[in-house]
Formats: structure tokens, C-alpha cells, sequence
């Protein structure tokens, strides 16, 4: 138990007393102003069932508490009875914790074990990966760093569309535009993209070349020559680049799933579900009628026996659990896709599937110019933004560094320009549109990821200048921005299990950023380390050593690695 749960725990202990009402730490509140104190108890409910008014029960019960270990003062105010710290005993059981948890401080035990597989980083091969992609892999991954962080086992599961319409159309579009060429290595997949916007285009300008591109799907689920060896080595060139970005990302998944090993046992799926009564045929297609859940038609193959996402998802989700059988399965997919993943559920439920099943969804990336789609082809892709970022980054730290040498410079660059694209994805609730801007994404003072890495590299930078080393002594810490960083630093492990229970990043990002907001106050008003008193300068050292460390673990669960020198 942290030591802001035990300190809770010491007020309900306090309380349970003196009342007759059920009490845990979830019943402690936190007062909207320090000075009230750092926690609360709401007595409405107690005073209800003891058949007192709620501001003398709190008055009696601020009379009758005494002091604890951690808890130093008790007053009422009005309804409310509220609770102060002990700062001392407090302030120095949370940085010995700190201290001694280190990498683990933060972490909780809400998941007791139970596994989780998580399915993200669903890129369709013969695409460009573009700043959506972005978004769905990095949230993917930090919502799979947020669950180990709760104590949950977790299995991250990319599943990539390999086949489909969109495959067929873009190498359709090789066959009919660039049949014979060579590509380029590094050029091999951003063409791909670029085949695939042509094919669309041409298809909208001559629909004769529907029945073309749906006679190469077709060829295509029968591995057909030469449709299949054409698309085996085109789909290696986004497997390769997919590899590649998800290296530079820091995007791990443990597991690997493919459209096309999937789909055979999604026909068959099918098959048994129309034998079974599950599914039925409507004007030559397969259904699933819904219409019971209000949930309409849910389509599972089309009429010509081609198979459609439902097909392979249908399949999927039983292959995952017989491969993991996981307590739970999430699904990371654009909000768009809210009714097929009901329809879907619903579906597996009929499929007596009885685990549970949750599509955790998130919202566009628009640039300020507006909405992207590859059929248009006005996509930025990954690629583009992280040049364009680092790029932007070399200009500002030779400006800063004049004396490090141009391979530090790019390599510094690089890591603040993909921390700054991770943070903007990642700072607000996933529901949320984001617009992309990239002078907002890199701007020092702000709600971003500089301004966070430079509470990392001024701690380095101070640590750098003594020789004095830290010791835990918080009755020299008496200013109050020390009070308040300690009592920011204790509630991290709230913010975790908090956060976890929405699969939300933002608070965590929130919490980052006012700890950064604090600190940067505290080393303006503070001469940290021109102080005569050696056992204060060594008290502050250990505080920037907590402060440094928290805020490293905070931002490993958002999948961003800190710098030292910026």
C-alpha cells in the first residue's frame, strides 16, 4: 500500500469509530483548495442515518479525531470534515518509497494477473502509413504499458489487412500503370501508396474497372498465379516498412495476426453459421439479422463469396482466444466503426462467445488544412511529419548547442520529434479530434512533450554542477513548493489505477504536465544548490531525484523515453 493509501486508510480507521455507516478509502474526497486540507469526508450520508444535522456531526467528529502518523490536523468545515498532513512523516515515507520502488513506483495491482489481449497497430498493407496510423499504434501501445502498469498480464496483437478490396485495387493498379517497373528499395511501399490513390482514381473516372479489380480479389483468395506471387512480394514491402516504423516508435507487439491466415476459417465460419441457423442469405449475400438488438444487418460475405472484414473478425477474435485465452479482448479501431464492432459483439454472443469484448475506440487526426484520406491521396505520412519535425528540431538545437557534433544533434532531434508526435496523440481523451500542428507540437512552454523532457534535462543539468549527494531529510524541505511537489509525487499511483480504469492516457499526460508546471516554479523561486545548510542541499537533491524518476515512469507508460541534455 503507497503511502497516500495508507494515509487514507488512517482517516477511515479515524472515522469508522465514531460512525455507523460502511467506509473505504474510495470515500475519501480531495478537497478543491490545499488550505481546507488533503483529504475529506462528505458526512451527508452518516448524519442521515445517525439523525444528526451534517455540519454538528462533522463538528463532533472533528473534536474527537486525534492526530495519526500521517495525519497532523482535523477540522470541520461546514458538512465536511477535513484532513491535513502530516508533511514530515508523510513527505518522507513517500520519497523513501520512491526511492525504493524505483521503475515500479506508480505501478498497482488492480489486474491481479488477469489477461488482457490487446489488438492495435492495424495498418493495411499496400498503403501509406499515415498520422492516423500514428495515433491507433500509439495509443495501442501505451493503453498495453497502462495495463501491465495495473497489474494485468497483456498480450499485444497487431493484425494487419494484407488482403482485401484495397489490395486487389493496388495491384491492379501496378498491373494496368506500372507493370515491369522497378522500384527503388526505400521508395517500395510509399509507391505502393501512391499506385493505390492512382487506382482509386481511375476506377472513379471508368466503373468498368470494378469487375476487373473484383475478378483479381478473387484470384487473390484462391492464390491464383501470378496475382499471388505479385502480391506476396508487394505485401513483404509494407511488412518491412511497418517493421520498421514500429522500431522507431518503440510499437511492440508480441504477436502478429494477418488478414489473409484468417480468412479461409472465416469462410468456414460462415458455412457453419448458415448450418446452424446463426446466419442467413439475403439477396445472395450472408446475414446475420440483428434486428432484435436494434442492431440491423450485420453483412458476413458478400453474394459473389468474397469474404469482408466481418469474415476474418468473426474468426479472429475465436483464433485469439483459443491462441491466448485472455480474461479479456480489446479492440483499438477508429470510433467510426462503433456499430460494426456492436454488430460484431453481438454476433460472437451468438456464437455463445461469453468473454468480454471492448472496442476501445479513438477519434480522427485532421491536419489544420482539414481531414486526410488515402483514396484522395492527401495523406501526410509518417515519414513526411517525422522529417518535417526533425528537420525543424536540427535548426533549434544547433542554435542551443553550437559545439555538438551534427550525429548528436540528429539523434537528440529525432527522439524529441517522435516524443512530441507520441505526446500530442496521447494529451488528450481518445474521443477527441486531434488537429496536428506541429509548431504547437514543439513548443518549449506549453502542453507538450519539450516542456515535460526539459524538467528531465534541468534536474540532469543541476545534478551535473555538485558533488554533494542526495539524502531523504523532509523536515528540511519547508518551502512550499516542496510540500507541493511531494504531495503531487504521491498521487501518481492514483492517477495509474485511475487512468486505467477508463484506458485513458490524458490523466496521466495532465499529471505530467502540472508536475512539470510545479517544478519549473520551484526552480525559478528555488537556489537549489547555492545554499549554506548542507543537509538541505542534499534534501533537495533527493527530491529532484524523486521528481525525476516519477516523471520518467509517468511518461513510460506514454512511451516516451526522456533526454538527458536538450
Amino acid at each position: 500500500m503507497y503511502s497516500r493509501e495508507q494515509a487514507k486508510q488512517e482517516v477511515v480507521n479515524a472515522l469508522k469509530k465514531y460512525l455507523e455507516v460502511d467506509l473505504s478509502i474510495d470515500d475519501i474526497e480531495t478537497p478543491p483548495d490545499l488550505t481546507l486540507g488533503d483529504f475529506a469526508y462528505p458526512v451527508f450520508i452518516a448524519a442521515k442515518k445517525m439523525e444528526k444535522k451534517p455540519f454538528e456531526l462533522a463538528s463532533e467528529l472533528a473534536a474527537k479525531i486525534g492526530p495519526t502518523k500521517f495525519i497532523e490536523k482535523i477540522e470541520a468545515s461546514g458538512p465536511y470534515v477535513n484532513f491535513t498532513l502530516n508533511m514530515d512523516a508523510f513527505g518522507q515515507s513517500v520519497l523513501a518509497e520512491i526511492k525504493e520502488k524505483n521503475t515500479e513506483y506508480g505501478n498497482q495491482n488492480v489486474g491481479n494477473g488477469k489477461k488482457i489481449l490487446v489488438e492495435y497497430a492495424q495498418p493495411n498493407t499496400h498503403k501509406e502509413f499515415h498520422v492516423g496510423h500514428v495515433r491507433n499504434a500509439i495509443f495501442g501501445q501505451s493503453v498495453v504499458n497502462l495495463m501491465r502498469a495495473n497489474g494485468y498480464k497483456v498480450v499485444p496483437a497487431a493484425y494487419i489487412g494484407d488482403i482485401g478490396a484495397h489490395v486487389a485495387k493496388a495491384i491492379w493498379g501496378m498491373e494496368k500503370f506500372h507493370a515491369g517497373e522497378k522500384f527503388e528499395k526505400s521508395e517500395r511501399a510509399k509507391k505502393l501508396g501512391e499506385i493505390y490513390t492512382q487506382a482509386t482514381k481511375a476506377v472513379e473516372e471508368n466503373e468498368d474497372f470494378k469487375k476487373e479489380i473484383a475478378q483479381i480479389q478473387q484470384n487473390l483468395e484462391l492464390d491464383k498465379e501470378p496475382w499471388y506471387s505479385l502480391w506476396k512480394k508487394t505485401r513483404q514491402w509494407s511488412l518491412d516498412q511497418f517493421k520498421s516504423i514500429f522500431k522507431e516508435l518503440k510499437i511492440s507487439p508480441e504477436v502478429w495476426y494477418f488478414e489473409s491466415e484468417v480468412e479461409k476459417h472465416g469462410k468456414e465460419l460462415v458455412q457453419k453459421m448458415l448450418t446452424d441457423g446463426i446466419a442467413k442469405k439475403s439477396e445472395g449475400a450472408t446475414i446475420v439479422d440483428l434486428q432484435d438488438e436494434s442492431l440491423g444487418a450485420f453483412l458476413i460475405l458478400k453474394s459473389d463469396g468474397s469474404s469482408l472484414y466481418a469474415t476474418k473478425d468473426l474468426a479472429l477474435a475465436l483464433q485469439k482466444d483459443k491462441d491466448y485465452g485472455a480474461d479479456r479482448q480489446l479492440f483499438i479501431v477508429d470510433v467510426r466503426q462503433s456499430l460494426y464492432f456492436d454488430q460484431l459483439f453481438a454476433t460472437l454472443r451468438r456464437l455463445h462467445f461469453t468473454k468480454q469484448l471492448i472496442h476501445l475506440s479513438y477519434d480522427m487526426v485532421n491536419l489544420p488544412e482539414g481531414t486526410m484520406s488515402s483514396r484522395v491521396g492527401n495523406i501526410v505520412t509518417y515519414e513526411q511529419l517525422r522529417d518535417t519535425m526533425v528537420e525543424h528540431l536540427i535548426g533549434e538545437t544547433k542554435k542551443r548547442h553550437e559545439d555538438w557534433a551534427e550525429k548528436k544533434v540528429a539523434k537528440v532531434a529525432k527522439e524529441m520529434a517522435i516524443a512530441s508526435m507520441t505526446f500530442m496523440m496521447l494529451r488528450q481523451d481518445s474521443q477527441s479530434i486531434i488537429t496536428f500542428d506541429m509548431d504547437e507540437a514543439l513548443k518549449s512552454d506549453g502542453f507538450t512533450a519539450p516542456y515535460l523532457l526539459y524538467t528531465i534535462a534541468r534536474i540532469e543539468s543541476i545534478k551535473k554542477k555538485t558533488s554533494v549527494k542526495p539524502k531523504i531529510v523532509v523536515a528540511q524541505l519547508t518551502h512550499k513548493l516542496e510540500r507541493k511537489l511531494i504531495r503531487h509525487l504521491s498521487q501518481l499511483p492514483d492517477v495509474v489505477e485511475r487512468a486505467g480504469v477508463c484506458y485513458q492516457l490524458s490523466p496521466i499526460a495532465l499529471w505530467c504536465f502540472e508536475l512539470s508546471q510545479l517544478f519549473n516554479e520551484y526552480y525559478h523561486e528555488v537556489r537549489i544548490l547555492d545554499d549554506d545548510i548542507k543537509e538541505r542541499m542534499q534534501a533537495r537533491l533527493a527530491l529532484l531525484d524523486a521528481v525525476e524518476k516519477t516523471m520518467q515512469n509517468a511518461l513510460s507508460i506514454l512511451n516516451i523515453d526522456t533526454l538527458k541534455e536538450m
